[in-house]
Order: structure tokens, then sequence, then C-alpha cells
């Protein structure tokens, strides 16, 4: 084994489709932020070739991470968010036909690009231009929320649905024709950054095409609320748990392959993983780790329409970084400190904490085995712990602390969590 290490990260950003049929079975594409699109269509393969030579690119994963760091990002939660300090240039990324990463901004790029550069040690991206900065683009989306909630026009009270895109702008789709468009213009809201569109009919869409017939009879049975699958924690749970749970195979390895494998499987109405494929490989090897992966993972929340539990198609990338793997497994974090002194092992396993001082498990050698992820959590008892991802200290008498959670549940040894 080399010195460097591997590591999978896989995001998942839910995607809702507008065509669902009277079973409202709904295909869903997950993301990460802003990273993947739907328009991309090359893999997001590093093969270690590049166009320098003797020299190996850097994958486009590799600068979105940086930038991420760059916004307030951490390594547990790798990822664009609402609650970032973006600056004023800022309107969001994607990764091109190219396998680079393309940051679009707002302003003097040239400027902006030679401070990147610097900033994110390398120069193997993109600059696209942005319509405006993600900042203004959130001010943007909530003043329309508000006016669509405030307003008496039938325009707003139809069916609409928003979707926010990497360069600032915001699509705005309603159901009608180009009048209804007008209309809602001039009654309801209007920007330079809205891209408006009318179509015959508007379920939950988020900047994706319609896959699914839609039958006539089903017009009247539009849904009105529809959630998507989650894995159990969240988001940061769900990358943490890979972080955790990968394999990088040994053949592999060796040959210095990585890249991103797309996975696609089924959650049905109870939350059980069922029927996981491959919808674009990379390597035999990997291909079979991110399915074996996949399969492992617990019942999710499952989706819903109106509030009742449908079945719904996610599809995600597991991505293969050597050299991300090879730092979660170097990596050390302090003993939790426990009735004045570190935390004894109790099960194999004592806590560990961060800086951010979150909880996670480590083996009689200091080895991480389980990423602090965890506001609370007990020592492992019987091949079981009790933790919580929310909670706080809260005195328990005169001299004593405990902790305050109405969200505990039970893990495993490999940090997933037990029904």
């Amino acid at each position: 084994m080399r010195n460097s290490r591997i590591f999978i990260i896989a995001a998942f950003v839910m995607l809702m489709l507008c065509a669902c049929s009277r079973s409202y079975k709904n295909v869903i594409s997950n993301t990460v932020g802003e990273y993947l699109t739907e328009e991309r269509k090359a893999d997001d393969a590093v093969d270690g070739e590049s166009s320098e030579e003797g020299a190996v690119q850097e994958p486009a994963w590799t600068y979105y991470e940086r930038l991420s760091y760059l916004f307030g990002g951490d390594s547990i939660c790798i990822g664009m968010s609402d609650d970032m300090n973006y600056p004023e240039w800022y309107a969001g990324c994607f990764v091109n036909d190219m396998d680079r990463l393309t940051i679009n901004v707002v302003g003097d790029s040239t400027a902006i690009r030679r401070m990147l550069v610097e900033k994110l040690g390398g120069n193997e991206f993109d600059m696209g231009a942005g319509v405006c900065s993600r900042v203004e683009q959130s001010r943007i989306l909530g003043l329309l929320r508000n006016a669509i909630s405030e307003s008496d026009s039938d325009t707003a009270k139809g069916n609409i649905t928003i979707g926010t895109k990497g360069d600032g702008s915001i699509d705005v789709c309603l159901q009608g024709d180009e009048s209804t468009v007008e209309q809602f213009r001039k009654e309801v809201f209007d920007s330079p950054i809205l891209r408006f569109e009318a179509a015959d009919r508007v379920g939950i869409i988020s900047d994706v095409e319609t896959l699914d017939a839609v039958d006539e009879a089903d017009r009247e049975e539009l849904p009105h609320h529809v959630t998507s699958p989650q894995f159990p924690g969240g988001e940061d749970a769900m990358i943490s748990y890979i972080y955790d749970n990968l394999i990088y195979p040994q053949e592999t390895y060796d040959k210095n392959i990585q890249g991103r494998v797309m996975v696609r499987f089924l959650v049905d109405r109870t939350g059980v993983i069922d029927s996981i494929t491959i919808v674009r490989g990379k390597d035999p090897n990997l291909d079979v780790e991110a399915k074996r992966l996949v399969g492992t993972f617990p019942k999710f929340s499952p989706g819903t329409v109106d509030d009742t539990p449908v079945e719904q198609w996610v599809e995600m990338p597991v991505f293969f970084s050597i050299s991300k793997y090879d730092e979660r497994h170097s990596k050390k974090y302090k003993p939790f400190q426990f009735d004045n002194g570190d935390d004894y092992i109790c099960d194999g396993l004592y806590r560990v904490i961060d800086e951010n001082e979150k909880i996670g498990y480590a083996d009689s050698n200091g080895n991480t085995v389980i990423s602090p992820r965890f506001a609370c959590a007990f020592p492992f008892d019987d091949g079981k712990a009790k933790v919580a991802d929310v909670g706080k200290m809260v005195r328990d008498g005169a001299e004593h602390w405990c902790w305050e959670s109405e969200g505990w549940y039970y893990i495993d040894k490999t940090g997933r969590k037990l029904d």
C-alpha cells in the first residue's frame, strides 16, 4: 500500500422531477451542492493523464473541495451550503465536459482567477461568467418567495416551481402560457435574474428534464408537496458513513485508478434500498465496491408525495480519491475527556473529539474507526453505542453534567444506524 490513501466521497442532493404517474414513482438525481449537473455527460474520472508531459491532472473534486474550504466548509461535510460566507464575486460552479471544475464569477475574472490559483493551490480549473452572485441570488430568492406567499394574484396561487442555477440565475416555471408569465411579472414579482418558462403541467421540479410520460387522466392529481428519501441523520451522516466504510480494491489502488462511479437504486415505501445498479462505471473493481457500499446503507426515511410514502429512484456519484482516503486513515483525533481524563477503551473502541467538538470513535491503536460527527455519544457496549446528532450538556444536580437530546439512536461499529 502506498503512503497515499484512498477516499471515496459520495454526495447527494436530491432533485425532484415534475412528471409523476398515478403511483407517483419519481426519479431523483442527487448531487453535492453545485458540483454535478444534469448537463454533464463526461466521466468524472481521473486517469492520471495530462496534456503536460509527465504531469497528472488533479481531479475536479480536489478543486471543489478546496473551494468549499475557502468558503468555510470542513472535511466532514464537503460541499456548498446556504450558511457559507460567499464572496460577492461567486456565482456557482460545475464540472465541465473536460472533467475540470468551472467556477462562475461576477466581476474581473482575470484578477479573481489569480487569487483563486493562489488560494486553491493550482490552476487546473476554468472560469465562467455568472449572471449574479450567489449572495444576490439568495436575496432575490427570498424576495420572490415572500412575494408569492403574500400575493393575492391567481398566478401566485397556481402551480409554480423554482430552481436555482449555478450561474446565479433562478428558474421559475409556471403552469399556463406566455400570458401567465407576463401576468406573474406584473402582479407578483420580476427580476433580471429570473428565467421564466410556461408549461402545460407543473409539479415539483429542480433543473431536470421530465423522464416519465404524463397521462391526461393524471392532470387533476398533481402532488402539492414532495420530499426526497433521506439517509438517517442527514447528508453529513451519509458522507461520514461512506467515509468510514469504503474499502478500496487493492488491484485498482495499485494501478492508481481514480474517478467516479454513478450508482442508481430504489428506495421503497418503507425506506429499504433495492435494485442497485451501476449507471456509469469507471473500473470493474470500483464498480463492485460502489455497489457493495450502497448495499450496506441503513434504511432511509422514504420519500413522500403529499405526506404519503412512495417509491423513488435515487442516483448518486461515488468518488474514489486515493489521497483523500489516505488522509482519512492517517488522521488522529484527541481522546474525549471523561472523568477528568482520556476516555477509556470499551468494547474495543474509545471516543475521540475533533476541533468542532464532534465525537467519534477510534481503536486501541488510535486509528479512526468512526469519524467525529455526533453531538452526544456513549461508549460501545456489546457492539452498539447510543448517539445523537444534536444535543447539549445540562447539569444533573449540583456536581454532575449529562447530555440532553431528543434524537437518540444506536449505531454499530461501522457507524451504521441500527433499526
